[in-house]
């Protein structure tokens, strides 16, 4: 089973958070940073941390990684609350 989680705190997003899920082996983990207009993905965690760390700007979809065991494909302007692209 798997969670997901939002919080209204930005540094909540990119601080302790992208830390506990990397030591807790979720696979992918993507925030929503509005305060830079992007989407971050983080996937594959090794002892502890995110060895990738992959930036997505507005305009742009990307597809999760298949680690998650379905293919999806997302968009950074409806994960960012704007229009769909």
């Amino acid at each position: 089973m798997s969670t997901a989680t939002a919080s209204t705190k930005w540094s909540d997003g990119l601080g302790p958070k992208v830390e506990d899920y990397a030591q807790a082996g979720i696979p992918v983990y993507a925030v929503a940073d509005r305060k830079h207009d992007q989407v971050l993905l983080f996937s594959d965690p090794r002892r502890g941390e995110y060895k990738n760390k992959e930036p997505h700007k507005r305009g742009t979809s990307f597809t999760v990684p298949d680690v998650v065991g379905v293919e999806m494909k997302l968009s950074v302007d409806r994960l960012l609350g704007g229009d769909e692209d």
